[in-house]
């Protein structure tokens, strides 16, 4: 016999119906009820007098606590509530009484592990007997695949004996004349204990809110799905009132996952997200308020993907607008229009869970927000923004961002000092507002992907929480980038982002407790310790966009985030944290830029020679003497040292330049050498050091001429540009390279006498054994035009006078040399070349 409650959405099936004693949902499938509409429904069916002689399922401890199993004294079968039911119920929590099996005493529940591969046992089987081939005898009582190795049949086992419990591994286990292969030896048992969670704030509309939790130790964090579809989540958009179990039962004896914290995330696309982490009762499991607060992210307005269509029936489609497949069911927000009807583009983001794409083949397209609606055409949905490489380098990036998770110095804000850091993204040139647009994709909902994300779902990552700082050293072992590490007395735990081993500084993600300053910091994974005892700080990460947000025209980066390779134009628009906390950003950059350039590539011999020169003052000469050699350098080093320091408008400290060294010795003959970065306190006793470009010496191969360097195994692309000064130790002499011809072939100018395979060459390197008599100074801008304008971003100190100097005889319309004086005071400037045909040149 079976009874229903609440209009037929329970049904409430008795011990006497084959000793089921269980509850099930039979409602609807989105509907619910709140646990406490179901406990005063069951305190009224029991309060019948046919249910006199039935012990109650469920008691109540407070309005949002309640319990479930053995109630009454005596009541030696536990009631049991199904996982999926659970997932119809909300405003409380539950924890179980009696499940616990204990041979001999207590009859209890048991969970049993099953191959899934093979099992034909199916939900549709509950109710009926089930045995093992060897041992095992009860009730089925729910079955739970999971798509993966195991499914888990629930069980009442006939009696206490130890021969009703499923103990044999891989036996035979049959029900209503189904079978599955049991997956371990001996059951799970234990009280299972359900988590309220319900969250509240303002959130953006179409936000679906998603949970991980998980051990944090290993990265075995994975996202909480339905107990009957390991593909999504069983709760719909906006906020959620949801029973989240919090102990395992694929675990021996129930234990509670990571110590009852799950993470609550809700990260929209093109808004600005929002996480909390609670800690749930251990318990009781507690009714728990999530505060979540996102809004609408003006600086992330770019859709990931794109489809197109070859028919419309309206002509009503816009930006904002949510569309849907017909065939694939797939729901996105446009962000872009192209074309014209009947063939748009749609650029788009994917809503909805499971994040469903749109097909591959033709299928409706339906404007859910008005009345259109259009064919799509046969075609896969294409990569757009920033999932799309072409998009940064487009926008005058040389590829898209790339980011590192390793200790890193910087000297952002150049007062002489480096700063710590512990993620490095290489913006490649592209502008942040591109920059930022990719840190949100990163980390955006359905960003699974883990290589951009310290080797967690980008989805999930949150960013740095704790910055620690010892005097001493690490004993006993090691502490790595990616450890999980315990503090003895605290117990707090967290993850290793970075160590800088050399300062002595750690970045910790995925945080638990309070660090203090007092207490041994072990690995887990590699039992290295050390006390923190100069800094143990905690703060708070950027939940709206992990790994910096963005305002006014601003990139803030997250603590610990470092930027590289930033476009000039972008100098002055980011401030930085280092791990030790303050903010950094850059002295005022200014531009020089010279424009009507003719230029494409490095390789090209018929482009603009363009060169911006510092002068001794209006109207003066070219200053060569801008530095005095700090000497003792010999030829084929790839190092120069100055000894002056290097002050902060010498452009080139970290993205490089060119260098020109004048010989004394040798009526003052220049060289000109390509550095890659230079920096202060250089080294050997010098104030100053420039970095040389340096490609190491190497052996000369066959097809070697005076005019032409050979290296079979290659590696000029690249490494070498069109200028680079080319030094042959064998012959003693120096040339540049005209032209990169290829991988493994140079043409250099002028000629090297001599010159042949088997010689010793290097490039950009120290051409003569340097003496203090010799001078060096660094051209503003020297190099071959690769597109039609050129420029360079100097920190701002002081006016400065300059020449621009464009020159090209090579290109099929020659020019006239142009030259033209100019200064700064802190400007940018931009100067055109004015192109006048040199008609005489032949």
């Amino acid at each position: 016999m079976s009874d229903t409650i609440l209009g037929g959405d329970f049904t409430v099936y008795y011990l006497d119906d084959n000793r089921q004693k269980r509850i099930e949902w039979s409602g609807s499938a989105s509907g619910t009820h709140t646990m406490n509409e179901l406990y005063s429904a069951l305190m009224d069916l029991f309060d019948e007098s046919l249910q006199m002689d039935d012990g109650v399922p469920m008691s109540a401890q407070t309005p949002v606590e309640y319990t479930i199993g053995a109630i009454d004294a005596g009541d030696n079968n536990p009631w049991y509530i199904s996982f999926r039911t659970m997932e119809h119920l909300t405003g409380g929590a539950l924890q179980t009484s009696g499940w616990t099996h204990s041979d001999g005493s207590s009859i209890g529940i048991i969970v049993v592990p099953v191959t899934h591969s093979g099992s034909t046992i199916v939900q549709g089987d509950v109710g009926n007997d089930i045995s093992g081939a060897t041992t095992g005898a009860g009730t089925l009582l729910e079955v739970i695949s999971t798509g993966a190795t195991n499914d888990y049949l629930v069980i009442r086992p006939d009696s206490s004996a130890a021969s009703d419990n499923f103990t044999t591994d891989s036996q035979t286990i049959t029900c209503n004349s189904h079978t599955a292969t049991q997956a371990q030896a001996g059951s799970n048992t234990g009280e299972m204990i359900w988590a309220n969670l319900y969250s509240l704030g303002t959130i953006e509309t179409d936000t679906h809110i998603y949970l991980y939790q998980g051990a944090i130790g290993d990265d075995e964090r994975t996202r909480v799905y339905s107990i009957i579809d390991n593909t999504q989540d069983w709760w719909s958009d906006g906020h959620i009132d949801i029973c989240v179990p919090i102990k395992d039962y694929t675990t021996s004896s129930f234990d509670v996952v990571d110590g009852g914290y799950i993470t609550v995330l809700a990260r929209k696309y093109t808004t600005l997200y929002d996480s909390y982490e609670v800690a749930c009762s251990t318990t009781s499991g507690g009714r728990n308020p999530i505060p979540l607060a996102t809004s609408t992210d003006l600086d992330n307005p770019t859709g990931y993907k794109s489809i197109t269509t070859t028919a419309v029936s309206t002509d009503d489609f816009s930006v904002g607008d949510e569309i849907e497949g017909g065939t694939s069911g797939a729901r996105a927000i446009i962000t872009k229009i192209e074309g014209t009807s009947p063939t748009y583009t749609f650029h788009y983001y994917l809503i909805d869970d499971p994040l469903t794409d749109f097909s591959s083949s033709a299928e409706t397209i339906t404007n859910n927000d008005a009345t259109g609606s259009a064919t799509k055409d046969g075609n896969a949905p294409s990569d757009q923004g920033p999932a799309l490489t072409s998009w940064f380098t487009d926008a005058g990036g040389t590829a898209a961002p790339t980011i590192s998770y390793t200790a890193a110095t910087a000297d952002i804000d150049d007062d002489g000092t480096d700063e710590y850091y512990a993620v490095t993204i290489d913006c490649n040139q592209c502008p942040l507002t591109y920059v930022y647009e990719w840190a949100k994709y990163i980390t955006r909902r359905g960003a699974t992907g883990t290589s951009d994300t310290d080797g967690i779902p980008g989805e999930l990552y949150i960013g740095g929480e704790v910055y620690l700082k010892y005097s001493g050293t690490v004993s006993g072992g090691s502490v790595n980038e990616g450890d999980d590490v315990t503090q003895a007395t605290t117990g707090a735990t967290g993850i290793v982002i970075s160590h800088d081993t050399t300062d002595k500084v750690l970045l910790l993600r995925n945080v638990r407790g309070t660090f203090s300053t007092s207490y041994a910091v072990t690995s887990n994974d590699n039992s290295g310790s050390f006390t923190p005892d100069v800094a143990a700080e905690t703060f708070s990460p950027k939940k709206a966009a992990p790994l910096g947000t963005f305002a006014g025209g601003t990139f803030f980066g997250a603590r610990g985030v470092l930027l590289s390779d930033w476009a000039s134009s972008d100098e002055n628009s980011f401030i930085l944290t280092p791990i030790e906390g303050g903010t950094k950003e850059r002295p005022t950059a200014i531009s020089i830029e010279v424009t009507n350039l003719t230029g494409t590539d490095e390789s090209t011999a018929t482009d603009d020679r363009v060169a911006v020169f510092r002068l001794t003052g209006s109207g003066g000469d070219i200053n060569k003497t801008e530095f005095s050699a700090y000497g003792g350098e010999s030829a084929g080093d790839a190092t120069l040292d100055v000894d002056t320091a290097i002050p902060q408008d010498v452009p080139g400290k970290s993205g490089g330049g060119v260098v020109r060294l004048r010989d004394a010795s040798d009526n003052n003959k220049e060289y000109r050498i390509r550095f890659s970065s230079w920096a202060n306190n250089g080294g050997g006793g010098s104030d100053g050091r420039f970095t040389l470009a340096n490609f190491a010496q190497f052996t000369s191969t066959t097809g070697t001429n005076t005019t032409t360097v050979v290296y079979s195994t290659g590696g000029f692309d690249g490494a070498v540009k069109r200028g680079d000064l080319v030094y042959n130790s064998t012959q003693g002499a120096v040339s540049y390279v005209k032209t990169v011809d290829s991988d493994t072939q140079l043409t250099i100018s002028p000629a090297i006498t001599g010159q042949a395979s088997g010689d010793s060459i290097e490039i950009n390197c120290v051409p003569i054994a340097v003496d203090t008599a010799d001078d060096v100074y660094v051209p503003l801008l020297d190099k071959y035009a690769t597109a039609s304008s050129e420029s360079t971003s100097i920190i701002y100190s002081s006016p400065i006078n300059f020449r621009v100097v464009v020159r090209n005889v090579a290109n099929a319309t020659p020019i006239k040399p142009f030259s033209i004086d100019d200064a700064t005071s802190g400007t940018n400037r931009s100067i055109a070349t004015i192109r006048l045909e040199d008609t005489i040149y032949t």
